[in-house]
């Protein structure tokens, strides 16, 4: 059990953040450098893609340069604290006990029942308690079709051995409250229908990695135009609009101390309420790098 739990803790947000793309940028890049007077060096702008299949995860030579110059590195969640896993592995289960059979009726129990036993090998009886949300993450691998990886582990993994400091822009329990906060009707609604319209669901994943990786932030935009609807809007707000903005203050205050190399979901960092629009705001020079 605890081995499928690990694999959902990896799959936080990884649907969702993944299908809220970067709007409106002009400029082609996942990859943004900060300058400004405040700032001694500068710091850096990273848009991960929290989940995808390790031959689509390029550490381009422009990103390990970036992390070479920066003194450390700062994820949404601090994954290198062991106690991170340990409360998000709390969080993704009900403990009042609620089971699945309380908010799915019979037929959407016994679908979503079946594509988990079926497709995904792991018995709905073992999962009746983890929250929806959670289990709509876990859906993902299998319409990624691999064994998915994540760009966090690997940042993490080239910063370590230079023993840069690893931290984090929020807490388990700050990410955890976003999505227990949300009503069950839209969570129960992501879970359903990420499966109920499956070849929609695989389409908009396959369509998604391959604008992600030719970092084409426009067709990000018109892709998450075509999918989404005004049934999410309360979902964009919590999971973008208001992070983006709890996240600038921290995000001045590490810049001012020392370079740093910040990495958080793509759809955090373009439009109007977009992180990058928010650093100009406040007088910062924030452009791609190529």
């Amino acid at each position: 059990m605890k081995q499928i739990l690990v694999q959902i803790a990896l799959a936080i947000f990884s649907l969702l953040m993944s299908i809220f793309p970067a709007k409106g940028q002009d400029n082609n890049s996942l990859l943004w450098k900060i300058e400004g007077e405040q700032l001694e060096k500068p710091s850096y702008l990273f848009g991960t893609i929290h989940l995808l299949c390790s031959e689509d995860l390029n550490m381009s030579e422009k990103i390990k340069n970036a992390l070479n110059e920066s003194d450390q590195l700062i994820l949404e969640l601090d994954l290198d604290d062991p106690n991170v896993l340990g409360e998000v592995q709390r969080k993704m289960m009900f403990t009042d006990g609620t089971t699945a059979s309380d908010y799915l009726d019979e037929e959407e129990y016994e679908m979503v029942s079946n594509f988990f036993s079926d497709s995904l090998r792991i018995p709905f009886e073992r999962l009746k308690s983890v929250k929806p949300f959670f289990l709509a993450s876990m859906t993902y691998s299998h319409f990624l079709g691999c064994q998915p990886t994540g760009f966090e582990m690997a940042l993490m993994n080239l910063v370590k051995p230079q023993g840069k400091e690893v931290l984090g822009l929020e807490t388990a329990e700050e990410q955890m409250g976003i999505i227990t906060n949300l009503p069950m009707e839209t969570r129960k609604t992501m879970l359903v229908e990420t499966i109920s319209e499956y070849e929609k669901s695989k389409k908009m994943i396959d369509d998604m990695i391959a604008h992600y990786v030719n970092e084409n932030i426009l067709e990000l935009h018109k892709l998450s135009e075509e999918y989404m609807s005004d049934d999410y809007a309360e979902l964009n707000n919590k999971l973008l609009v208001e992070r983006n903005q709890n996240w600038i203050k921290d995000i001045e205050n590490h810049a001012t101390e020392k370079p740093t190399f910040f990495a958080v979901g793509a759809a955090h960092l373009g439009g109007d309420k977009g992180v990058i629009k928010l650093l100009k705001d406040k007088g910062y020079k924030v452009t791609p790098v190529k």
